[in-house]
């Protein structure tokens, strides 16, 4: 027996869909947020100007230079969230993978929510997400 969804069925899904996906953004957004003022506590105060940035970033020992790293990457991707679009990522996309894989596995309802949404689109969590890589 086939199943097929009706036109209104089908509008209840991509809605709900579109309320998840707008829920994430808030909650992914605040996620990252979280995470790089965490990192923000754990490094030198970062200086304005290119040659302050230069010096500062010639300072970081290899620890604080990947965190500097991740900061950014979170930045960015927070601001994407906000409607900023960060470079290497589709202005378009609302809500990169990329964000939903650096909330991941930092708060229990929220990934859960992450999964969810994956299902819905029909999307699982890339190889290094299910791995626990990080």
């Amino acid at each position: 027996m086939a199943v097929t969804m009706t036109a209104s069925a089908s509008d209840q899904a991509i809605d709900s869909v579109d309320r998840l996906r707008e829920l994430l953004v808030v909650l992914v957004r605040a996620k990252l947020y979280e995470r790089a003022d965490a990192l923000r506590a754990l490094l030198p105060e970062h200086p304005e100007g290119a040659r302050s940035r230069l010096q500062w970033w010639r300072s970081l020992d290899a620890q604080q230079a990947q965190q500097a790293m991740l900061l950014d990457r979170l930045s960015a991707l927070a601001g994407h969230l906000a409607g900023r679009p960060a470079l290497g990522y589709d202005s378009a996309d609302e809500l990169p993978d990329a964000a939903l894989q650096e909330a991941e596995g930092f708060d229990e309802e929220l990934s859960e929510l992450i999964s969810r949404y994956r299902r819905a689109r029909g999307v699982t969590a890339c190889p290094a997400a299910a791995s626990g890589e990080r």
